[in-house]
């Protein structure tokens, strides 16, 4: 390799914190791999005298990155930028990350929702933007520290019907810092199976002021609704979802840890003034409305939470 892979990860919170620091850990002091951070405030101070401490599955390591810094300009031009904002934090980041893009650059996003390849595909039309997913339930801790409990984790990325030695050799970046990635060219089938999950029970943990356990148990006939309009939006997009993929997520949302809630149900508990309502719930009904599909289930708690944040909701 004649020059260094230079890797940014952008939002340090349970998912960018927790690759991040796996990728920062690994490649500390490589010869052939540079790891930044884009961080803020606290995080970013405690990062900056410590490293990143990431906890799971009862191991310990530090990420220390090349730079951790909250000015995209003393970073500079990239090979890869993960992406891994909240999704209404996204947008304002664009012109920011103009001093890390060139042409040559990747943008993984590792967002909830389909809007954020979107987004960026047409703003940085003139790099390359991969689609990607993770599954995982990591958290913030505390600045400086990411907890994943369980150390369950996995990253699928890549490009629907194209597969390149380019991803290949990404994915065995990631595999080789602990990661559990895997680059498809069937990208679409797995970020929209992750969204029918996350938006139906974002929509009814909110609405509901439930655990994503409870929307299924107390709640199972609106949950499925919410489901089922999910998935006839991705079937109407003419995506290969799996046929059983209602009862499949409804099942896994009864089997849920005690407690566990979508982090926009956490939003509206802390009366945040941003939340992923536009991403989880909306995009719903302005797909449907754009498809002609009926979206009733959506469309009522979408009004009843539109309403419930009132002057609060940014779309």
């Amino acid at each position: 390799m004649n020059q260094k892979t230079k890797i940014l990860v952008v939002g340090l919170g349970g998912v960018g914190g927790f690759y991040g620091g796996l990728l920062a850990n690994k490649y500390e002091n490589n010869e052939e791999v540079e790891v930044s951070f884009i961080a803020r405030g606290e995080h970013l101070k405690k990062i900056s005298e410590n490293g990143l401490k990431v906890i799971f599955d009862q191991n310990e390591i530090v990420g220390k990155p090349y730079i951790a810094t909250d000015d995209f300009s003393k970073v500079g031009k990239v090979d890869y930028l993960i992406m891994a904002t909240k999704g209404y934090d996204l947008k304002p980041t664009f012109e920011q990350m103009k001093a890390c893009v060139g042409e040559n650059t990747v943008i993984l996003p590792l967002l909830n929702g389909v809007e954020a390849y979107e987004d960026l595909n047409s703003f940085f039309d003139y790099a390359t933007v991969w689609q990607g997913c993770t599954y995982m339930i990591s958290r913030l801790k505390e600045p400086g520290v990411i907890d994943n409990p369980s150390g369950r984790q996995k990253i699928y990325f890549g490009k629907e019907h194209d597969l390149t030695e380019q991803m290949m050799a990404f994915e065995k970046l990631l595999v080789e810092a602990g990661i559990n990635a895997i680059a498809t060219s069937d990208i679409d089938k797995e970020i929209w199976e992750k969204y029918i999950l996350v938006s139906a029970s974002a929509t009814a943990t909110a609405y509901y002021n439930c655990s994503m356990k409870d929307t299924a148990t107390l709640h199972p006939q609106e949950t499925k609704e919410l489901l089922e309009e999910a998935s006839a939006i991705a079937r109407a997009r003419n995506i290969n979802i799996d046929k059983d993929i209602v009862s499949v997520i409804f099942d896994r949302l009864k089997v849920m840890a005690e407690g566990a809630t979508t982090s926009m149900h956490s939003d509206f508990l802390a009366g945040k003034e941003s939340t992923e309502l536009s991403i989880m719930t909306e995009y719903m009904v302005r797909q449907g409305e754009k498809l002609g599909i009926a979206t009733p289930m959506y469309s009522k708690m979408l009004a009843s939470l539109k309403n419930r944040i009132g002057s609060k909701y940014s779309a």
